[in-house]
């Protein structure tokens, strides 16, 4: 067994921290204070994850200590499931996500988005199988994967729960379905760890997961490959609440300063992602 696939396969309740009875932070953070409180799901590599010592490594780890360290700024994580992060930020249990969300219309009307790095999506197989590859991809064009994601008909998929990756694979599946075509199997799962596992055991025939994700789990572990790469290409987002614009202001400041000085484009070079144009959010 390797080290990736013991921390990938511990549970949800082992990496999930509570946040019942926490104290809110408050609405609008003073800069001043000296800690940023940022939240993230921590099954979620190579976005963030905990090595078997319990010590947190990954893109936003890398990317946000370096953040808040250009802010002059102590770095304080919760780990938390997905599910639960937008609702943990409007309780105002922390400051904001470090989290790889993807920037959507919905999660822009309650929330500042700044926008660092780009991505995909992608449908990671076993390495002979002959399905969900079948399409002439092109990333940016939605319709030229119609075909990869026809291949899934009938089939048992595996996606982390409420994030775009599940809301556009169960499009895909409606799509299908108005075109006369079997639905996919859409299994939702709290943490990326046990949408992977999900495969790996073979509960699911596919898992669909951010490129990133994908790539890190198959150079580490034989047997295994990405069917195709780069639907819904998006950017991603560190987030406030809306009404906190001092921070959202403050991390575009210190991400521009990172990049002026090559500290960003360093840390997208090791973990293999994109960068955005822009930092500036929409307000």
């Amino acid at each position: 067994m390797t080290r990736l696939f013991r921390f990938l396969s511990l549970s949800f309740a082992a990496l999930a921290v509570a946040f019942a009875g926490a104290p809110a932070r408050a609405q609008n953070l003073t800069l001043e204070k000296g800690t940023l409180a940022l939240a993230a799901d921590f099954a979620a590599a190579p976005n963030q994850f905990l090595n078997p010592d319990g010590t947190k490594d990954g893109l936003n780890v890398d990317l946000c200590g370096a953040l808040a360290a250009k802010m002059g700024m102590k770095l304080e994580w919760t780990n938390l499931a997905f599910p639960g992060l937008v609702p943990g930020l409007q309780a105002q249990r922390f400051d904001g996500l470090c989290t790889a969300i993807f920037i959507n219309p919905d999660r822009l009307k309650i929330m500042n988005m700044v926008p660092y790095v780009q991505w995909g999506e992608g449908l990671m197989v076993k390495a002979d199988a002959t399905f969900g590859g079948s399409c002439g991809f092109k990333s940016g064009d939605a319709a030229s994967y119609n075909g990869c994601f026809d291949d899934l008909a009938g089939k048992t998929v595996s996606v982390a729960a409420g994030g775009t990756t599940n809301k556009n694979l169960v499009a895909q599946s409606e799509r299908m379905v108005a075109a006369g075509k079997k639905p996919i199997t859409v299994r939702a799962f709290d943490a990326n760890a046990d949408t992977i596992q999900a495969v790996v055991s073979g509960q699911a025939d596919a898992a669909y997961l951010n490129d990133p994700q994908a790539a890190f789990f198959i150079n580490r572990n034989k047997g295994w490959k990405l069917a195709f790469t780069g639907f819904a290409s998006n950017q991603l987002a560190l987030a406030t609440l809306k009404a906190n614009t001092a921070l959202a202001d403050a991390m575009v400041k210190g991400l521009s300063e990172m990049k002026a000085d090559g500290s960003y484009e360093k840390i997208l070079a090791k973990w293999g992602v994109a960068a955005v144009p822009s930092f500036d959010y929409q307000k």
